[in-house]
């Protein structure tokens, strides 16, 4: 074979490695985006200067030129050390710090389990309801609350009569008709909409309120805000922690909850008019393996700056990371809470859109009883009065 056929060859063949190495780069790419989705445009650049190494050794292999092999390699490298580096900062500077609230043991408040935390009461009721059992569901924070009523009232575990999800998801359900009850904050304008959009109206009887609280890192110096704080920092006119007393200039990390939540709904009740910044955003996978951006959950860096709801963020989280401050100079107690001085109080409710018969009726009965009064105060909540 002479030397021309040989490197006509080599063409070929470098032809169907480079299709074939494109092929694999971009699969490769792919996973690196789906494992290290802190900065996917990153590793997109630094797939390409793989590639290009590839390009430049398979270059050296038809000419072969020594020099140029090197430059390959050089390329490949440089791809390598800059995505090890990259992934060694975001791990410093991002991923040391925990997601707050991301290990909760759900099956410790499933009803009817030996050894659950759910509160029991000190006498059970007179009458269980034995036949219709209603079909609950409701925002995490309030789970323990109706799981703990529906193992005192109900006749019989069924599984299919409880569940939990983010306030989203069960506002659907219940107008879809998949639920008959949910436990929830007030609807967001948004589920307001859908409601009318189906021709639905809302029944909302108030059982129980709780704080909706800010939280920092434990380590900062910081332990109270007053309400202008509050909405001088989520719309992005204070951006220092020195802005509002800290001793040393550092940058306020808002953290938000993604929307038509209900400390995202609450947040904005309490902004009022006053607009609120864009919330912090991550890369996460979506359905049919697509990479959406979504609202940043919150990490507990030393300038971070979150909110939740004083029962969840205490009693359920349990995390001595984190420190509820006081909002113009009161802490979010219990006390503060029943006696309306803390500025900032939630109030959960009983929601549905049917009418309300038979057992729907007599479970909603029982949460407004003094058992249902126990239930809440054992729990943690204060019992909604007038």
């Amino acid at each position: 074979m002479n030397k021309s056929a040989k490197i006509a060859l080599k063409i070929i063949a470098s032809v169907w490695i480079m299709m074939g190495a494109l092929f694999v780069g971009g699969f490769l790419m792919m996973i690196i985006s789906f494992s290290f989705i802190s900065n996917r445009v990153f590793h997109g650049w630094m797939m390409m200067l793989v590639e290009c190494g590839i390009f430049v050794l398979l270059l050296a292999w038809i000419i072969g030129k020594r020099w140029l092999r090197r430059i390959g390699y050089i390329f490949i490298a440089t791809a390598v050390l800059l995505s090890v580096g990259k992934e060694i900062h975001t791990w410093w500077t991002h991923g040391r710090y925990e997601v707050v609230a991301g290990d909760i043991n759900w099956y410790d408040y499933r009803p009817f389990q030996p050894g659950n935390k759910l509160v029991t009461l000190d006498t059970p009721p007179a009458e269980l309801l034995t036949g219709f059992l209603p079909t609950i569901d409701g925002a995490y924070a309030l789970y323990p609350v109706y799981a703990a009523a529906v193992q005192a009232i109900y006749c019989r575990e069924d599984r299919r009569s409880v569940d939990k999800n983010g306030s989203d998801v069960i506002f659907k359900k219940l107008l879809e008709g998949s639920v008959d009850i949910i436990f929830a904050l007030a609807p967001s304008e948004a589920q307001l909409a859908d409601a009318e959009a189906a021709g639905l109206t809302y029944t909302m009887t108030p059982i129980g309120r709780d704080a909706f609280v800010f939280y920092v890192n434990a380590k900062n110096p910081i332990s109270n805000l007053s309400s202008d704080d509050i909405r001088g920092i989520y719309s992005g006119k204070i951006t220092d922690w020195k802005e509002v007393g800290a001793p040393k200039s550092a940058k306020i990390i808002p953290f938000q909850r993604n929307k038509n939540s209900g400390s995202q709904t609450t947040l904005i009740r309490i902004m009022g008019d006053t607009p609120i910044m864009p919330p912090l955003e991550e890369d996460k996978l979506g359905g049919m393996l697509d990479i959406i951006r979504d609202t940043a959950s919150y990490r507990n860096f030393n300038e971070a700056l979150g909110f939740s709801f004083r029962y969840y963020a205490t009693d359920m989280v349990r995390n001595d990371k984190i420190k509820l401050l006081s909002i113009d100079g009161i802490a979010p107690t219990t006390e503060n809470i029943a006696n309306g001085t803390y500025p900032f109080i939630a109030t959960a409710y009983i929601i549905t859109v049917k009418e309300r018969t038979g057992d729907v009726q007599k479970f909603i009965d029982f949460m407004l009883s003094e058992h249902g009064r126990e239930i809440i105060e054992k729990t943690g909540y204060v019992f909604y009065t007038e």
